[in-house]
């Protein structure tokens, strides 16, 4: 049966770069931790000391409760558990909310959610008639992975925003929010990272200078003989040239990796042909295969993006700890 291996000293090398930047981590594990697993991922988060999440929905939360504060981005209105947060994404969903702990989404030119520059005021007149606590304040950049003026833009209106939340807070004695901009793309090119980072691939090792935490290995089927001029899987896209071994594996696109027509390059051979429902073909006689040891090369078979295969790597796949790379696992 095929498994995903997470690599611990890996996600605390990558855990340990972002902490040069700034100690204060809002890690983020929605949708499955990026695939790699939510129970198993925050059972090493809490080991290294991590304190404060950023999930999907309740669902996700409820099954990592136990940390100091889990930050929502797409909650319901209700009241809830006190160490949930929900993150307020429009001036309409505030209106409606009745959870008092809440972290203020500003839109600083994403477009996407979050406040506009011109509702802050009766944003704030509402946290301020309804008693809510803002604990935090947070927005997103649209750009930060490209070489360009859109994120310093964003950052400057963020920064004035936070000068603006600051002096209202002062002025009607609430306690000031912690404020929160840096994503993984962002963590070295700002001057100032303020109080909060809040990476996401990084944390995973899926953006250039992080280690890979997921590595996936599948287990061998069958294995065969091919002769010259013989074909393989749905098709037959592939034909052999010459007699060659070769091994099937049990992990197909139902599992999460994306449909190929003509073969994809894995760590230590090539899948032939289509890929299948549950398997897959590949060159050579193996007991088992490494599919991806590193996402960043594995994503290059593709039109995608890392994210796009970590986060589609089937829950049911078996998940297990290794220690190092010496594949010592819990």
């Amino acid at each position: 049966m095929a498994t995903v291996f997470l690599n611990k000293s890996h996600l605390f090398y990558n855990l340990d770069k972002i902490s040069s930047v700034n100690p204060n981590i809002l890690v983020v594990i929605k949708d499955n931790a990026y695939g790699h697993g939510i129970f198993s991922v925050s059972k090493m988060l809490k080991e290294y000391g991590i304190k404060k999440v950023c999930v999907r929905n309740v669902d996700e939360a409820n099954l990592v409760r136990d940390f100091e504060e889990i930050l929502i981005f797409n909650p319901p209105a209700n009241r809830n558990a006190i160490n949930f947060s929900y993150a307020i994404n429009s001036l309409t969903q505030l209106k409606k909310n009745r959870h008092p702990y809440i972290h203020l989404k500003i839109d600083t030119g994403f477009r996407r959610n979050g406040i506009l520059e011109d509702e802050l005021d009766e944003a704030l007149e509402i946290v301020l008639k309804k008693e809510f606590e803002i604990r935090g304040v947070f927005s997103h950049f649209c750009c930060a992975d490209e070489v360009g003026c859109d994120t310093f833009i964003q950052y400057d209106k963020f920064l004035k925003i936070k000068e603006k939340i600051e002096k209202f807070c002062q002025n009607h004695n609430l306690k000031r929010p912690y404020f929160h901009i840096a994503n993984s793309a962002s963590l070295f090119k700002l001057p100032d990272t303020l109080d909060y980072v809040r990476p996401g691939i990084a944390i995973y090792g899926g953006i250039e200078g992080f280690k890979p935490v997921m590595s996936l290995v599948a287990d061998v089927v069958s294995v065969r003989e091919l002769d010259s001029k013989e074909g393989c899987g749905y098709n037959k896209t592939f034909m052999s040239d010459e007699k060659i071994k070769i091994s099937t594996i049990d992990i197909g696109y139902a599992d999460g990796i994306p449909y190929f027509k003509n073969g994809c390059k894995l760590k230590d051979t090539v899948a032939l042909g289509k890929i299948s429902m549950d398997y897959m073909i590949v060159k050579g006689e193996f007991k088992k295969v490494v599919v991806f040891d590193d996402i960043k090369e594995f994503v290059k078979n593709f039109d995608t993006i890392t994210y796009d295969i970590l986060v589609k790597i089937s829950p049911r796949i078996k998940r297990r700890i290794i220690e190092s790379n010496n594949g010592n696992s819990t």
